[in-house]
């Protein structure tokens, strides 16, 4: 445990609104007021959170002139006062929020825990004399500026990130793409154009090269650099992440808010090694699909437990598609696992999504054999024909 109380760092200033109220009203305030996130209610009846990503998202599915708040917001959980910091910051991971509620129940809320605020308390302990280096991504994918936003889309699709360094041919920084931004400029305008809103306006292609887009003058930070000094740079410009480089300005790694908060997370419980994050329409999966999905993966992280490592984030994306084979909806579930012995992405596509997720683990465990060439080793053939069974 941190030993610090939720209590202690939360505010009691946040925004909410009705499930009820056009999707509009939300982009107001969020415009007017930029939270970071949007209580929701169902009149005093606290039911999940509306963020500006979920909207930008909506935009793809449906007109969001039409859509209302209950068409975009997702559940999450309640974060009780005396919860311990290091409980909240597992809950962030799990959830994959920058803030959540406060309250005793859902009919008591009354305030907000945002990461940074942890963060802003955690550094101010022992934690904070720690390096950069010591959490930091150092497996960071980059791009050339001649580099398309076409392969700037599709790698942080296959990779299931959302921010690419693009560095020149000596690995030297010049600048950052992020797939908020590329979502805003190149896809949502697609969108838009389908109800007439972008008639006579220039949309620009995909092809577009990434010199011509990419965010330049980064904020960065050295490894030997403090996490105290690497969070008050977060918080005095309103950013969830740093690329890290060295003297020479060459990226050697990235440091996001949830590096720091895993470590915290760690705290509230010794043997949760790995955690699992699900996005995308993963909410509406039905409790035995969701519960299934969960088991299976534990069932395989368990089996490859020395192979792994100690300790890691699995990050699964799903989506469900309009199509349907005898019932059954077509789903994509991506799937990154990052862990401190390296980190492996797979997306399986299929009808089913307990199946989808399965394919993904098929993948990833592929990479897993043929990274450490364990297909010599017997042991783990007989596990590999063991798991069989799992996936049929």
């Amino acid at each position: 445990m941190v030993g610090i109380l939720v209590e202690e760092v939360m505010t009691d200033k946040f925004a909410k609104i009705d499930v009820n109220a056009p999707l509009s009203e939300a982009i107001g305030i969020f415009e007017k007021e930029d939270p970071d996130l949007i209580l929701v209610f169902d009149r005093s009846t606290y039911k999940g959170v509306v963020t500006q990503d979920l909207i930008i998202k909506s935009h793809l599915k449906w007109d969001p002139t039409k859509a209302k708040v209950r068409d975009v917001y997702k559940p999450a959980p309640v974060i009780k006062p005396r919860d311990d910091l290091s409980h909240a910051a597992k809950l962030m991971i799990e959830t994959d929020l920058r803030s959540l509620p406060v309250g005793e129940d859902k009919t008591n809320i009354f305030g907000v825990i945002s990461d940074l605020a942890i963060l802003d308390r955690v550094i101010k302990e022992e934690f904070g004399k720690r390096k950069v280096k010591e959490f930091m991504t150092t497996d960071v994918i980059t791009l050339k500026p001649d580099d398309t936003v076409a392969k700037a889309l599709a790698t942080m699709r296959d990779h299931a990130i959302s921010r690419i360094p693009i560095v020149n041919e000596e690995g030297k920084l010049e600048g950052l793409v992020t797939l908020h931004d590329l979502i805003i400029r190149f896809i949502k305008p697609r969108f838009k154009a389908q109800y007439g809103e972008l008639v006579g306006e220039k949309i620009p292609p995909f092809s577009t090269q990434l010199r011509e887009v990419m965010i330049r003058g980064i904020i960065t930070i050295l490894p030997d650099a403090t996490i105290r000094e690497a969070v008050a740079t977060m918080i005095d410009n309103r950013i969830d992440g740093l690329v890290v480089v060295n003297e020479e300005n060459k990226v050697v790694g990235i440091l996001t808010v949830k590096d720091l908060l895993l470590p915290i997370s760690r705290m509230v419980e010794k043997e949760a090694k790995f955690y699992l994050q699900l996005g995308g329409d993963a909410h509406i999966l039905s409790d035995f699909t969701r519960e299934r999905i969960i088991s299976d993966i534990k069932k395989f992280v368990d089996g490859y437990a020395d192979v792994l490592g100690d300790e890691g984030i699995i990050y699964l994306y799903i989506r469900r598609f309009n199509e349907k084979f005898r019932g059954v909806h077509l789903y994509q579930a991506r799937m990154r696992v990052v862990t401190d012995r390296g980190t492996f992405v797979a997306t399986g596509e299929t009808w089913g999504a307990i199946q989808a997720v399965h394919d993904a683990l098929r993948a990833i465990e592929r990479q897993i054999l043929q990274k450490v060439e364990l297909q010599r080793d017997l042991r783990y053939a007989k596990r590999f024909l063991d798991k069989l069974e799992l996936w049929r």
